[in-house]
């Protein structure tokens, strides 16, 4: 008979993709762990994928010339390193028919492994007849195709040396086989060494990168570990060390990366030290390079491409930057290197990158995922003046004044953008005229002779008003849409009105309108729109007094949370006023002080714009977080925290986002004579240079200054928020510029002559100004610009090649193990959720099979970001009355815990569609689901400190108490607490709470037993596993629980703010001693599993730090009579000490005799355990083999149906699925 044994087959594998490269401008090659895919970028189609063993993992593609077998048939030639192996292959790709993708498939050719030392780069190279001229290089802008094949290899090796190996015969003359049988499996002797050369400074390296593809030509750039690269050519006669020609000395940290330009005459270094340098190389010993900041983390690689460096980093981004060696440097800020900075990839890392010739930029990250990107949104971010504005000329006069005269000089006083299709315009005859920029035609919107000769306009942001001061000191007020009449104000007679204001009130209809006169003082006006009629009324609120030094106001802002009038003058002054204290004692005050004043906060230049931003709820204890930005004509920005209003964060509180930022206070360079003035209540509580610091002043409303950045050496002219980012509006070299502080790249440019505030306009509708609106003044002329993207050339959007998975470490997954069918006939959907270190709760479906149009994949179902800085470290599922509806339970840091009800659902027309799969069987299509989550309630706090982290939970549900769930909870306090998950109210209710063991508790499980007993299981960072019966605790705490007291004190379990109510103890049960503990391990239990095997009792199978596995069997007892468990015996029958090769992370029994146990080895192995009769155990392992997903934390098994066989997943940095198959022999 044959014998038949367990194999764990790898089926599925999402690790941080490390190698990128384009066979063509469609076809793009990844390298993800062991496995290469050749994937349709068009459509996202995988066209062919292959395994390399267990022992791979891709370091990088390097493509050869394309081999042209027909019209439609064509191969190329590439190889693959990792480590210490290389292998050969050749894509062959067919393109016969035109209505179908294109087929392709991989055929091995070598495989060389164990090379003496570990690969940093490897080049084809050619003969030099094959290459001839100044560049030889395949490059097609340098150099025509080259159609013969490569006759060598170069090695470059990580102890500064190289090798040449000779190919052993010409790789286009082998046959294409539909086979991938290497045709050299471990034969390195067909590979003979036809050169070898060491530099002669022997040095460790941690990168490198060849130039030039013949012998002759060959140059070879060292990234050492000693903060320096090197640059050697590899062909020297008469000797076995060549020299050292140039020596690129600067960075401060390790090189990560380097690369050549094309023509070799440049060198891109990246390092540890988070910059990127340009080395320009073709001065004999005067070599000169650029330094690029900019990246928040370690840079990884940067190519060179044509006027663009492309650059990856460990801060998960790709940043484009103007190349310095094509870019004029007096034309060119400081601030504005960085072009583009493109983020899709979450988490931690983006590994790869490849540039297609038409210019389509592929990235892969560390969470699993590939994003395409478009050059051509760079260019579209730079516009030049002549090509894409037109002039604005007003219409001829008569056709809006028929009794103009030749006497009556015609031309734009003023002008305001209200809306991407609209501007209006105030001319010197006093008309006011609207203009739709789309279809060019011209309206009047008003006339007044009080607006002759000047005029100074300005619109509310939503474009509704436009609002025009007259020398004579009065307001024009009209509407664009002719919703009122349109007002004349009266401000203060006969005093001009320099500029105006044009603020958000409190709703809609309502706005506040600044004016600064002529005679520097400033009033505020209401303006109120009547709600469905035609009129409007304009009102003076008062006056604001402003400091004796006659200086215009030039920004205002508006809060009408707090009332507040916030103003930046030309002194470098911040004012506040507060409203609301015209109200009461003050009402008859028509003038009013500021109640603080803030001095010199860019230096002595003018405050150009200044904003209030108000997060509800998001400060310390629950209260108002308010920050303040300036922006100057020093070409800085600045951040305020506002401290000591009513409802906000007082005085002495910290936040940690601010305390983040606290670090980086660089100012400009007359920082050191950068003094701030804090002011109180009222003028008679000010105190001349007080310092920010100072507690003791007597103030209590306080702009403490927590960050200040220069951006420019000229202008920033604006600051505002969309979409969550930080943007900046400046000019620089009659340049204007939108500058993406949050971002730190340069999002559009366009020469516009003077930056004068008058002299230009701007409008746009979202950060990636998508819809843009540019006028301004060039001499007389009046230039507008627009622009429109359309989808197929939306700036700086991705394109998802390869779904994301986690971008970092996975503390916990778990399959949703009965999910029921939602379409008959249709297997029921795999669907898991998983929580880690990026703080996200993720959950997917699993497609478990392969068919010739797709492969075994993941397929994103929900992506939840929970809470900021919260590290999810546990999760479980519990079941409903509805088949289709579920709920997650989520635990981690800051001692959070909630619940979340998901639901499965299916499109109403969805109908089963039968397709075949790789061996030609017809299978149900898997159900396209959507799945909806939403979070019912988060636990209340029971733990004094706000810091303890909840390590792990189990949840149970109790027959006769329907809608109500029991999670089991571990804390590193120490604490265990079963908590009542309610659905009537959706509430927690604190059930039990105790405590045993003296450290950390890493593990919690449970059993239900026959009768209605319950077990529960905890396990801690001593080693031990305690057995509790909390079956009399459920009981007791069940005798007075009640829905309907739980209903009147709901809000006990509610948020206000981000403060959480502390836990009820009404009706907390307590427990004693547990019913039995044992010691299994030296240290740490790090998984924990709990199998009732009838007969032969309870099992508790746990593998710890120690590197150990061990099987402990538990006897108990139930009396049905007292509900009381009792443990009769508990004996560690089995431990195996070296069980893995370092700490076990995760167990799990696939049955009562299979064990699967992970390691942070990251080897996985099966276990066969057999429970003997005398009460022991025996434990034979069955297979072992390499995981490839790296720091492996977490595993979890399920039941697939259909085949009745487990699927095991392992997540870490990354997911790997395994078949468990028995297999005969």
């Amino acid at each position: 008979m044959d014998n038949v044994h367990i194999r764990a087959q790898p089926v599925h594998l999402t690790t941080p993709v490390t190698a990128l490269a384009y066979h063509d401008n469609d076809i793009l090659l990844s390298g993800q762990g062991p496995y290469l895919k050749a994937t349709l970028i068009s459509t996202s189609e995988i066209l062919g994928c292959i395994h390399f063993g267990q022992d791979w993992k891709i370091h990088r593609i390097v493509m050869a010339n394309v081999q042209r077998i027909s019209d439609s048939i064509e191969a190329r030639l590439f190889m693959v390193f990792g480590a210490k192996s290389l292998r050969v292959l050749r894509l062959c790709v067919d393109r016969t028919s035109r209505d179908k993708s294109p087929s392709a498939r991989f055929q091995h050719l070598w495989n060389i492994p164990h090379f003496k030392d570990w690969i940093v780069d490897a080049q084809w190279l050619w003969n030099k007849a094959h290459l001839p001229g100044e560049h030889p290089t395949t490059r097609l802008g340098l150099h025509p195709p080259v159609t013969a094949p490569p006759t060598s290899i170069a090695i470059g090796y990580a102890h500064n040396f190289v090798e040449v190996y000779q190919l052993p015969h010409d790789p286009f003359t082998i046959a294409m086989e539909a086979s991938d049988k290497l045709l050299t499996e471990n034969n390195l002797s067909s590979f003979p060494v036809v050169y070898s050369i060491q530099s002669e400074e022997h040095c460790t390296l941690f990168c490198g990168r060849f130039h030039n593809n013949t012998l002759e030509d060959l140059w070879f750039a060292s990234g050492t570990v000693f903060c320096h690269a090197l640059l050697w050519k590899v062909y020297h006669e008469g000797g076995v060390e060549a020299p050292v020609v140039k020596s690129l000395i600067g960075h401060e940290g390790i090189l990560f990366g380097i690369r050549w330009s094309d023509n070799g005459k440049a060198v891109c270094t990246v390092s540890d030290d988070r910059s990127i340098r340009i080395w320009d190389i073709t001065h004999p010993t005067n070599i000169t390079h650029t330094t690029h900041f900019g990246h928040t983390a370690r840079v990884w690689d940067c190519q060179i491409v044509g006027p663009y460096l492309i650059s990856i980093s460990e801060d998960a981004s790709c940043r484009v930057w103007r190349n310095p060696l094509l870019a004029n440097a007096a034309e060119t800020d400081d601030a504005s290197d960085c072009l583009a900075c493109w983020e899709g990839h979450e988490g931690k890392s983006a590994w790869g990158v490849a540039v297609s010739d038409h210019g389509v930029v592929a990235t892969g990250g560390g969470d699993g995922g590939i994003h395409l990107w478009r050059l051509d949104s760079i260019v579209a971010g730079t516009t030049d003046t002549e090509q894409n504005t037109k002039d604005v000329d007003l219409p001829a006069i008569t056709t809006y004044f028929p009794n103009a005269t030749n006497n009556d000089k015609e031309f734009v006083r003023d002008f305001v953008i209200t809306s991407q299709e609209q501007s209006v315009y105030s001319t010197n005859t006093g008309y006011v005229l609207v203009r739709d920029d789309k279809k060019e035609t011209w309206n009047t919107l008003f006339h007044s002779s009080l607006l002759k000769n000047y005029s100074s306009l300005e619109s509310s942001t939503c474009g509704r008003i436009v609002v025009a001061g007259c020398l004579s000191g009065r307001l024009a007020i009209v509407s664009v849409a002719n919703e009122f009449e349109p007002l004349i104000a009266e401000t203060l007679g006969g005093i001009k009105i320099q500029f105006v204001f044009v603020l958000n009130g409190t709703d809609r209809d309502n706005f506040r309108i600044v004016v600064f006169r002529a005679n520097c003082t400033v009033g505020v006006f209401d303006l109120t729109i009547s709600t469905g009629t035609s009129a409007a009324t304009c009102i003076h609120i008062c006056d604001l007094k402003l400091p004796n030094n006659n200086k215009a106001v030039h920004a205002a802002h508006f809060s009408p949370r707090y009332d507040l009038v916030l103003l930046g003058s030309r002194d470098s002054t911040v004012l506040v006023y507060n409203l609301s204290q015209l109200n009461g004692d003050n009402e008859a005050s028509t003038t009013l002080d500021s109640i603080v004043d803030l001095k010199r906060c860019h230096g002595s230049e003018t405050v150009s714009s200044i904003l209030m931003v108000t997060e509800a709820g998001e400060g310390v204890g629950g209260k108002d977080r308010i920050s303040v930005y300036s922006t100057g004509r020093d070409g800085s920005w600045t951040k305020y925290r506002f401290l000591g209003l009513p409802g906000g964060e007082t005085i002495g509180s910290t936040s940690s986002a601010e305390e983040d930022e606290d670090v980086n206070m660089s100012d400009s360079d007359d920082d050191s004579d950068d003094k701030s003035e804090i002011c109180g209540k009222s003028a008679l509580q000010r105190r001349q240079e007080s310092s920010l610091d100072d507690r003791e002043s007597g103030t209590t409303i306080v702009l403490q200054k927590i960050f200040r950045s220069k951006i420019t050496r000229g202008w920033l002219e604006q600051v505002f928020i969309m979409d969550g980012e930080l943007l900046l509006l400046g000019f620089f070299n009659k340049k204007l510029f939108v500058y993406n502080e949050s971002k730190h790249f340069e999002i559009f440019s366009m020469h516009s002559g003077a930056a004068n505030r008058r002299r230009w306009r701007f409008l746009t509708n979202n950060s990636r100004l998508e819809h843009t609106r540019l006028m301004y003044h060039s001499g007389y002329k009046l230039r507008s610009f627009s622009r429109q993207l359309t989808a197929g050339s939306e700036l700086f959007k991705s394109a998802k090649l390869q779904n994301n998975f986690h971008g970092r470490e996975v503390r916990q997954m778990r399959f949703l193990t009965n999910a029921q069918t939602l379409v008959e006939g249709v297997p029921a959907p795999i669907i898991f959720a998983s929580g880690g270190e990026d703080c996200r709760l993720r959950m997917f479906q699993y497609i478990p099979y392969k068919t010739k149009n797709s492969c075994t994949a993941l397929r994103p179902l929900c992506n939840l970001k929970p809470s900021v800085g919260s590290t999810l470290r546990c999760l479980e599922w519990s079941y409903t009355s509805d088949p289709h509806s579920y709920l997650l339970f989520t635990g981690g840091a800051v001692e959070s815990l909630r619940a979340w009800q998901v639901g499965l659902s299916i499109p109403n027309s969805y109908q089963v569609e039968m397709i075949e799969d790789h061996a030609g069987n017809m299978i149900p299509e898997h159900t396209p689901l959507s799945l909806g989550c939403l979070e019912l309630a988060q636990c209340p706090h029971a733990s004094e400190n706000m810091e303890t982290r909840i390590m792990d939970l189990s949840v149970f549900k109790l027959d006769g108490h329907a809608g109500k769930h029991f999670v089991a909870a571990v804390y590193s306090d120490a604490a265990i607490r079963v908590w009542l998950f309610d659905e009537a109210v959706n509430s927690f209710v604190l059930a039990i709470d105790a405590s045993h063991h003296a450290k950390c508790i890493l593990q919690v499980s449970h059993l239900k037993l026959e009768g209605g007993g319950v077990l529960m299981f905890t396990a801690a960072t001593d080693g031990k596993i305690a057995v509790w019966d909390i079956t009399g605790a459920l009981d007791r705490f069940l005798e007075v629980y009640s829905t309907d007291e739980i209903r009147t004190a709901q809000s006990m379990s509610s948020l206000v703010g981000r403060e959480r109510k502390r836990a009820r103890r009404d009706h907390v049960q307590t427990l004693g001693i547990p019913a039995a503990e044992v010691s299994v391990h030296m240290s740490g239990v790090n998984g924990l599993f709990i199998q009732d095997t009838g007969v032969d009792g309870i099992v508790a199978v746990s593998g710890g730090d120690d590197n150990a596995l061990s099987v402990t069997r538990i006897k108990t007892i139930w009396d049905a009579k007292l509900r009381i468990v009792k443990v009769t015996s508990t004996k560690v029958v089995h431990r195996n000490a070296y069980a893995h090769g370092s700490a076990i992370q995760a167990v799990v029994m696939i049955n009562k005799t299979e064990i699967v146990t992970t390691s942070q080895d990251q080897m996985l192995t099966v276990w066969e355990l057999n429970l003997l009769e005398d009460g022991g155990a025996d434990m034979q392992m069955i297979e072992t083999q390499f995981i490839h997903v790296p720091d492996p934390s977490t595993m979890d098994t399920i039941v697939m149906r259909e085949e009745q066989r487990p699927l095991v997943a392992i997540a870490g940095i990354g997911v790997q699925f395994f078949d468990i198959k028995p297999i005969q022999e």
